[in-house]
């Protein structure tokens, strides 16, 4: 069965989130941050990032990207 254009966007949007969001965990995990430290030190609720249902902004990615040390092309590298 064929997708159609939105069906195939929307399936690869969901799919791209999902990716986003377990590189953060990833990041988070591998720098043992917990959820509550990197909250109270951006103010940025890590755990609804993690959590892959919410869209992220760019300059919400860009600050978890400096917090963690890693280009945003180096965060990318991890996805694909």
């Amino acid at each position: 069965m064929l997708l159609t254009d939105f069906e195939y966007l929307s399936n690869s949007d969901d799919a791209f989130k999902k990716k986003v969001a377990l590189q953060i965990k990833n990041l988070r995990r591998q720098n043992q941050v917990t959820q509550e430290k990197f909250y109270s030190e951006t103010n940025i609720n890590i755990a609804r990032l993690e959590s892959g249902k919410i869209d992220i902004r760019l300059d919400t990615l860009r600050k978890v990207c400096y917090y963690f040390d890693v280009s945003m092309a180096g965060f990318f590298q991890g996805i694909y």
